[in-house]
Order: structure tokens, then C-alpha cells, then sequence
């Protein structure tokens, strides 16, 4: 029932949101420590209003504060995903001037359409989904279709911000503006890595997907985040490492929201795993 109602709800919400501009890891999936569980969003009325957006901004803060310093808790497979990240974004950075060529020469008029109807689902097409899953739970009194909107909103923001540091730090130019050269001039206002509607499209979807029973939303989901990391390509906005990139750091973001906010919900606590190592038998502590 809860994949129906957030199939409804994004199918509704998707169409109604308008296209604007580009704008504006963690791979680790056990979240760190957290204090205590978070307060739940209460606004059944205005006096709860204020009370509910000042838990928001510190959970934000929290949450911020936990997925920038969880790679110090990173345990080997997690740095073995790191570097297959590194090893794949190296290839396509060599990649890019030929896929950009490529792309140039397959788009179309349909390509265009297509991009034109999908491109707002990584910008304010993914905010109104979040808003109005956040809205339904609300109203329909049903928690779980309200926290998944509560998580896409928070990844979606989340995921943004630390986008556009990324930006700012790296300064690529567009493909459209370097005819598909890779130039970087950091602290410039160049834009293009990484790819901002990538990184809220994936951010939105990651959360979706891990909210939902089967595949059919999760697919739903990554199909439609997927085709906005090629409607970024296809108009030349980004180059392919610059959606691979954004559509990473928006599904680490979204993933790691959700199983943090899962095991708040839980009252977890601290727990010691026994894991065999070549020389005996190592004790971990998970939170």
C-alpha cells in the first residue's frame, strides 16, 4: 500500500514542477554514533509549526555532522568501494570529450523532449515529490509514507549543499562552454562537477527506494534519476563523470540517511560483532 501511495504521490507531483538551472563520500552503510533518537516532526498545529523547523535544522546539523566525519569509521570494504569509485571517475574523466561527442551527435529532438519533461525531477520536480510525501503522511496520518519524505527532503538538501562545495572547490567548466575539454579552475563559478540535478535526483530516489516494499518503486525511482543524469549529458550541461559523480554522492547520502534514521527509530544501541581476522578474532562495537 505504501508503494502506491509514493507512486501516486511522485507521478502527481513530477509534472506539476517547472525546469531550472543547475545549481546548486560517506560510502559507509552503518551510521555513527547518535545521542539519542530524533524528535518527531510534529505541526498538527501553528504553534507546533516553529517547534518542528527547529528540530528539522538540528537534525540536519547532526545528520550533516555524521556523514562528513563517518569515514573515519570506515572498515576495509569500505575503503575497497572508495577506491573503485576513484578507479571508475578517473576512467571517465579520460572518457568524457569522447562521450560528449557522442552525445552531441545522438541528440535529437526527441532527446530534447525527453530531457525537457524529466530534467525538474533534479531540481524542484525532487523537492515537490518530498513535500508532498511529507504532506500525505501527514494528513493521512500514515508514518511511513511521511518519514520517506522527511528523508528524500533531508538528502535532497543535504546532498545539494555538499554539491555545491564541490562545485566551488573544483571549478569545471561546462562541456558546452570548454567544447568538451576538461578544464578545472578552482574556486572559480564553474559549475559542471558535479552534476547538481544528478546529486538531488538520486538523492530523492535512493531514499524512495530504501522506504519501499519490492522493485517496482525502486525501479520506478532509479529509472527516473537515471534519466536525468542523461538529460544532463544529452544538453551538455555536464560531462559523464560529472553525473557519475553527483548520482554517488546523492545515493550515499539518501542510503545513509535512511538506515541512520532507521536505527534512531529502533532506540539501537551499541552492540559488539565477533569477526574472524588471519591472526585471531577481532571485536568491532557498532552504534
Amino acid at each position: 500500500m505504501r508503494g502506491l501511495v509514493a507512486a501516486a504521490l511522485i507521478a502527481a507531483a513530477i509534472p506539476a514542477a517547472g525546469q531550472t538551472a543547475d545549481s546548486s563520500p560517506s560510502l559507509s552503510a552503518a551510521p555513527p554514533p547518535v545521542a539519542s533518537p530524533a524528535p518527531d516532526l510534529v505541526v498538527a498545529s501553528p504553534g507546533g509549526v516553529l517547534p518542528a523547523l527547529g528540530n528539522e535544522a538540528r537534525r540536519y546539523g547532526r545528520d550533516t555532522l555524521g556523514l562528513l566525519t563517518a569515514p573515519l569509521s570506515w572498515d576495509r570494504r569500505d575503503r575497497e568501494k572508495a577506491a573503485a569509485f576513484a578507479v571508475i571517475l578517473g576512467g571517465l574523466f579520460l572518457a568524457d570529450k569522447s562521450i560528449d561527442h557522442q552525445a552531441t551527435e545522438s541528440r535529437s529532438s526527441t532527446t530534447d523532449s525527453v530531457s525537457s519533461a524529466t530534467t525538474p525531477f533534479g531540481a524542484e520536480g525532487g523537492f515537490a515529490v518530498s513535500a508532498v510525501l511529507v504532506a500525505a503522511g501527514l494528513a493521512f496520518h500514515d508514518p511511513a509514507t511521511r518519514d520517506m519524505g522527511r528523508d528524500a527532503l533531508e538528502a535532497a538538501v543535504i546532498a545539494g549543499l555538499l554539491d555545491n562545495a564541490v562545485k566551488r572547490i573544483s571549478g569545471r567548466e561546462r562541456p558546452i562552454n570548454s567544447n568538451g575539454q576538461t578544464v578545472f579552475e578552482p574556486g572559480s563559478s564553474n559549475a559542471s562537477f558535479a552534476s547538481g540535478h544528478t546529486t538531488v535526483a538520486f538523492a530523492v530516489a535512493s531514499v524512495i527506494a530504501a522506504r519501499s516494499p519490492g522493485w517496482v518503486i525502486p525501479g520506478i525511482a532509479y529509472t527516473a534519476a537515471t534519466l536525468v543524469a542523461m538529460d544532463r549529458i544529452n544538453s551538455r550541461a555536464h560531462f559523464a563523470s560529472d553525473v557519475f559523480a553527483g548520482a554517488v554522492l546523492g545515493t550515499v547520502t539518501g542510503r545513509w540517511l535512511v538506515h541512520r534514521h532507521e536505527a534512531e527509530a529502533e532506540g539501537s544501541r551499541a552492540t559488539v560483532e565477533l569477526v574472524p581476522e588471519a591472526n585471531g578474532i577481532d571485536a568491532r562495537i557498532r552504534f
